[in-house]
């Protein structure tokens, strides 16, 4: 885990494992045009303009491409109108970079834009299961309160919890156990976007589940309890290898009519090109409910982004190097089960919309 306070501009070349921060100068006018901004394994981010109003062959249209997050910009977030990767007009305009750990895969930012977290992937050791088991964290991410992180140890089964309270120190506390083999990856709170979360959700890489947990603060450290655990595939049964398919680079949840999606990444041979994509519906006791199992449109999905009214979804595929975007129906939550587009970007690893005033984190 990397801690970075934000600092002003430094225009040396620091390293090429960095954290970019680059201001998104985004047309404001009256249009259906969406922006979309796609990180790339091959060294690359760049800013499409999506219409989806125009015919199929206005769909899509590539606006720009920076490779100042080189060489590996496979994460990005924003924060206001600043984006925030790891390693366009309407153009990306580098402000600075930080140095970083070795391998970043994901990054946040809290306390009101203030600090900047960065999970690495630099490190390896064994875990239970011998096959994928061996990787430390995949993701840092802020609680709501911005007191504290938390950090998935897909290799240790554990959820890890650190105190960030102090300006000037981190403190680990108590930290979230799994069952062993669970493997999580990611974790997010619920409800999105309010100032407390009564929820933790946690997805299991190698287990294909998801766990939701009621999470309660008790003399300044985060309680949880584990409400229910469900499979990424529902009632089906998870299929088998090789490969085997592994749940969750991104989970991604909307306000309103609530939905999560995590990848279930199955790497089909080339003339299968879908990797599954199963939405859930969250009850009020915030259990997940399976709703369906559709296609990603490419192969080893990396992570989806959801448009601000919920009626669009973009997904990254890195497996065979493209990007799908489908229309979403937001009174129940599902997705189409054929892509309006997709557009071939070596290396697809991150795509998300920029919405201005979508209330980003």
């Amino acid at each position: 885990m990397n801690l970075t306070k934000k600092q002003p501009p430094n225009r040396k070349n620091l390293h090429n494992r960095s954290i970019l921060r680059t201001t998104l100068l985004m047309a404001t006018r009256a249009s259906a045009a969406r922006t979309l901004i796609v990180g790339s394994g091959a060294g690359t981010i760049t800013t499409y303009e999506f219409d989806e109003t125009a015919n199929s062959q206005g769909l899509i249209k590539e606006l720009g491409a920076t490779s100042g997050s080189a060489p590996a910009p496979t994460w990005q977030t924003i924060f206001g109108n600043l984006l925030y990767s790891i390693g366009s007009d309407k153009k990306l305009i580098k402000k600075g970079s930080a140095k970083g750990v070795a391998a970043p895969v994901s990054i946040a930012v809290g306390k009101g834009g203030k600090l900047v977290v960065s999970a690495s992937y630099g490190s390896r050791g064994p875990g239970p299961v011998p096959d994928g088991q061996e990787g430390p964290p995949h993701q840092a991410t802020m609680d709501p309160t911005g007191d504290d992180i938390i950090v998935p140890d897909l290799r240790a089964d554990q959820v890890r919890v650190y105190n960030v309270n102090s300006s000037t120190a981190i403190k680990e506390l108590e930290s979230i156990k799994t069952p062993p083999g669970f493997g999580p990856r990611h974790a997010f709170f619920y409800p999105v976007s309010k100032a407390k979360a009564t929820h933790l959700f946690v997805v299991g890489e190698l287990s294909n589940n998801i766990t939701p947990f009621k999470i309660s603060y008790t003399e300044g450290q985060l309680k949880v309890e584990n409400i229910a655990t469900v499979s990424t595939f529902g009632k089906q049964a998870v299929p088998s290898g090789p490969p085997a398919p592994t749940a969750g680079e991104q989970p991604f949840l909307t306000t309103g009519n609530t939905s999560i999606s995590p990848t279930a990444s199955t790497k089909h041979k080339p003339t299968k090109p879908k990797t599954p994509s199963p939405p859930f519906s969250v009850a009020s006791d915030a259990k997940p409910k399976f709703m369906q199992l559709s296609a990603s449109g490419g192969l080893s999905t990396r992570q989806y982004s959801i448009t601000k009214e919920g009626n669009w979804v973009a997904i990254a595929n890195s497996g065979n190097s493209n990007f799908s975007i489908f229309r979403r129906h937001p009174e129940n939550g599902t997705i189409s089960s054929l892509p309006i587009i997709s557009t071939g970007n070596d290396g697809a690893s991150c795509a998300i919309w920029y919405e201005p005033n979508a209330g980003y984190c």
